[in-house]
């Protein structure tokens, strides 16, 4: 029963207490699309545009069925003059006679189908436009998050592999201080000496709590921008590393940015058509069939009903206004300013995509430098480090020489991560495109 119980709560602990944990961004991102709410905003934009073609298309005949229905007491009914000689009277006489009759019940319907209908038809080609520039916003948006993603995680890569480096280098300075002590317990080096090693340490040991409070901020970061709740806890412990290739890979144009530029300009170009066919005629099917029943009692369902119908068409045109006049006005600017966007659009884009290759040679071209650098700082370090064992050289020079190491370690830390983020925003270009 213990042995079951015991298995029991070690089982519980590891699950209660288990975070998820990558090693790899794309592991991270797999995590992170499964819950992230930008695509399901995306998703409800995409729905409302394809709402909106549907209504579109419902729009082009506009079908317009009325029914309605009135009860009318004619308080006082009016008064008509005829000439008297119509009712037997004498010739250039007028009577007065009253018309019509008190109460009146009466229903009717309406349809009006329209035939011809070009703005309607406008506002359909509008609508599937609207569809495409959704689609491209919604790829364009979420290339921008991941590529923020990336950034922040990177961000804590580097900072991770920084406090890895630190602790050891803290731990270097610690030999430093105690090389000191011993040298100043023997009276071979003096009390300033002894003072310069033991900040050195401190400064160290202040840049490990800093790095820890950046790596704290930096997944409050990452978290908000992959909507993960601030109580879930997640570990980031991908390494910095120098990626074999050693060429440049292939990078596809991505034109999500001048795809949705140019997409805005076929849309003010149809709003401009549809602003000038807001001039055009409109020919209807109409349809009206009606029943009255007159009383001259109160009632509303007693009596003969008395039907009447007709059909036809009707003819509509709408002379301009300002209000018309004004909106064509609008669409022409807002074409043009369309027109110019899309330009701009596609230089940027074209930059866009070397600035994406130029990252990612000058961060192989810093890794590789920065590596030999650091090879280099640690030998004279060490070297210097021996020197000052044997009192051939002082204290200034071998902090001096811990600290350059320090600084080239840093360095190649942020070339291999700065080489990371090229490769995948590289990867994150090359995924989404239209």
């Amino acid at each position: 029963m213990r042995a079951l119980l015991f298995t029991f709560f070690i089982c519980w602990s590891t699950a209660f207490f288990a975070q998820p944990t990558f090693g790899k961004f794309d592991d991270f991102m797999t995590y992170v699309k499964a819950r992230n709410i930008d695509q399901q905003v995306n998703d409800i934009k995409l729905l409302r545009a394809k709402k909106a073609k549907v209504a579109a298309i419902a729009a082009i005949p506009d079908l317009n069925i009325n029914v309605s229905s009135n009860f009318t007491n004619n308080t006082q009914l009016p008064v008509n003059v005829f000439p008297a000689e119509a009712f037997g009277g004498p010739e250039g006489e007028v009577r007065e006679i009253q018309m019509g009759v008190q109460y009146n019940t009466s229903f009717s319907q309406l349809v009006d189908l329209k035939l011809l209908n070009l703005e309607g038809w406008q506002n359909l080609k509008l609508a599937k436009i609207n569809i495409e520039i959704t689609e491209a916003d919604n790829k364009q948006n979420l290339k921008s998050l991941y590529e923020n993603i990336a950034s922040a995680y990177y961000n804590i890569v580097q900072l991770n592999a920084q406090l890895t480096s630190t602790k050891k280098n803290l731990a270097t300075a610690d030999t430093l201080v105690q090389v000191a002590q011993q040298k100043f317990d023997q009276g071979l080096a003096k009390q300033q000496d002894l003072n310069d090693s033991k900040v050195n340490r401190l400064n160290l040991a202040e840049n490990v709590r800093q790095i820890e409070y950046l790596l704290q901020q930096s997944y409050l970061s990452l978290k908000t921008l992959g909507d993960i709740p601030e109580t879930e806890v997640i570990l980031i412990n991908e390494k910095p590393e120098i990626a074999p290739a050693l060429t440049r890979p292939s990078i596809l144009l991505n034109d999500l940015t001048y795809q949705g530029a140019l997409l805005r300009e076929q849309s003010a170009l149809g709003s401009l058509k549809k602003a000038n066919q807001a001039f055009a005629p409109t020919l209807s099917f109409v349809f009206s069939n009606n029943s009255n029943q007159y009383n001259q009692d109160f009632t509303i369902f007693g009596g003969n009903w008395i039907p009447s119908q007709y059909l036809g068409f009707k003819f509509n045109f709408n002379l301009p206004n300002a209000h018309t006049i004004s909106n064509r006005a609008n669409a022409r600017f807002d074409y043009a300013l369309a027109q110019k966007s899309s330009q701009e659009a596609k230089v940027k884009n074209d930059l866009a995509h070397q600035q994406l290759g130029l990252d990612w040679d000058k961060a192989k071209s810093q890794e590789k430098n920065n590596a030999e650098i650091l090879d280099l700082q640690r030998d004279t370090y060490l070297k210097n480090q021996n020197l000052y064992r044997e009192g051939l050289l002082g204290i200034d020079r071998t902090i001096n020489s811990f600290n350059g190491m320090v600084n080239a370690e840093y360095n190649l830390i942020t070339a291999k991560v700065s080489a990371q983020l090229a490769q995948a925003k590289i990867d994150i270009n090359n995924k989404m495109l239209r």
